[in-house]
């Protein structure tokens, strides 16, 4: 049973020792994905202006068209008024008149607020397009970096626990599947118990228990922590 117990101990000694390997390895293609994801919202943003000045743009053009129209009708509308024959005529051409010149007049404010608009987001565009460059830019650094980076961590993995599958061999596998349950959780998952207490959590172990885990008969873990808990001498 000691075998299995240090077998245990020196398991999750080299856990403890590759954790930050680990996290690292987990943080890279995390952290790949983050920048995707900002990357993406950024799009999403800068398309979503980019069709609402598209669709103004669109907008202004029609309407410069269509006040070269008005401006026509008001052309002939003068010359209506210049050949008028009678007053009777003359009160009907003013009236066409003053209609085009309103008719003007709203294009002209349509023109006006449309090339404000215009201009308005175009303003607003720069600066997400600045940084969609820039994040684009880190982007792509970053992803040419992660592969070397993911290599030399693997290596490092590798070394760090080298020996772990015969330590994994000699503890039953109910144990390690614990073991495996417990450890993304509680960190570390395999503890000292000292005088009595769990290293891990600092609470008092019941005498009984205590005795079980300096007798090293079995697996124990904490009734607090939930942590595997060993005494040195049992695994002497």
């Amino acid at each position: 049973m000691q075998d299995k117990l240090r077998a245990l101990v020196r398991l999750a000694e080299i856990d403890n020792s590759a954790r930050d390997t680990d996290e690292q390895l987990r943080g890279i293609p995390e952290e790949l994905e983050e920048r995707r994801a900002a990357v993406q919202a950024l799009e999403a943003l800068v398309g979503g202006q980019r069709g609402q000045l598209e669709e103004a743009k669109a907008l202004l053009e029609s309407q410069i068209e269509d006040l070269k129209l008005r401006n026509d009708m008001l052309a002939r509308a003068r010359a209506k008024s210049a050949k008028a024959r009678n007053m009777r005529e003359a009160q009907m051409a003013e009236r066409e008149l003053e209609s085009v010149r309103r008719s003007i007049g709203d294009g002209e404010q349509e023109r006006d607020r449309l090339q404000g608009l215009i201009d308005q987001i175009g303003s607003i565009l720069e600066k997400p397009l600045t940084e969609l460059e820039e994040q684009k830019t880190a982007l792509t650094e970053a992803e040419a970096s992660s592969g070397d980076k993911l290599t030399t961590l693997e290596a490092e993995k590798a070394e760090i626990t080298k020996g772990r599958d015969e330590h994994v061999a000699k503890i039953p596998k109910p144990i390690y599947r614990r073991y495996e349950r417990i450890r993304p959780k509680i960190h570390p998952a395999v503890v000292e118990a000292v005088d009595g207490y769990c290293t891990g959590c600092r609470m008092r172990i019941a005498p009984q228990l205590y005795n079980q885990i300096i007798a090293g008969t079995d697996f124990h873990q904490c009734q607090a922590c939930n942590r595997f808990l060993f005494h040195k001498d049992a695994i002497l």
